[in-house]
């Protein structure tokens, strides 16, 4: 097999950098109609760090993910680890890596990051969650801009 392979994909966001980083920061409040947090835990409440079990709809199924999260507060950067859940039944790691860049005092650019690798040589490349990213990143971005 290939051991670690990465994909990327850019989105530009019509809001602040720091606004739209800040969802994530507070590790709440970044949900949209397709994702629903079924538990937060916090390593520590000093910690830029927290696992967290989520529920999505991607293809049409609902999937569930346990994800140890960390912040990097002063590079605008967010790292989603998968510890368990639906993802792993066909990647042996999967770690998707938010960084927030600004563009100018109005838009950012969200630059999604994935890192993983394959259980086996036939798994597809894991397509559908990039889309399942661009369309949380729109919806996120259209729920934020509805409550200014």
């Amino acid at each position: 097999m290939a051991g670690v392979q990465t994909l990327e994909l850019e989105i530009q966001v019509n809001m602040t950098a720091e606004r739209f980083f800040n969802t994530f920061k507070k590790k709440e409040g970044n949900y949209t109609d397709k994702t629903e947090a079924v538990s937060v835990h916090r390593d520590d409440p000093k910690s830029n760090s927290s696992i967290q079990i989520w529920n999505f709809i991607v293809d049409g199924k609902i999937e569930q993910i346990k994800e140890k999260i960390e912040v990097d507060e002063e590079n605008k950067s967010v790292s989603f680890l998968a510890l368990e859940g639906d993802v792993l039944k066909q990647y042996k790691s999967y770690k998707i890596t938010l960084d927030v860049v600004p563009k100018d005092d109005r838009v950012c650019i969200a630059k999604w990051t994935w890192e993983y690798e394959k259980l086996y040589d036939d798994v597809p490349l894991p397509t559908k969650y990039t889309a399942f990213i661009a369309d949380y990143t729109r919806d996120l971005e259209t729920r934020l801009l509805s409550e200014s």
